[in-house]
């Protein structure tokens, strides 16, 4: 198991409810927003919940809550 991160471009209205969502899969992973304006954030998780992570985010954008993967990877390293 190792660190894994996925960058994603979203909206600003939707942050919260997208750092309430991964929260409620308790231990899945943790939001850290990188640019609040721009709708930019992070998930750092670990590579055995990447599927996971991955599906939630893709669920949330099929639901209409803007959610796009833009990059993802072992984690660099940076909260």
């Amino acid at each position: 198991m190792h660190s894994y991160e996925f960058f994603i471009e979203s909206e600003k209205k939707h942050i919260d409810f997208i750092n309430k969502i991964i929260e409620a899969y308790e231990g899945v992973g943790v939001v850290r927003t990188l640019d609040a304006k721009n709708g930019l954030l992070k998930i750092i998780s670990t590579s055995d919940y990447a599927d996971l992570v991955r599906g939630i985010v893709e669920d949330l954008d099929a639901r209409g809550v803007t959610a796009k993967i833009t990059k993802e990877g072992p984690w660099e390293g940076v909260l």
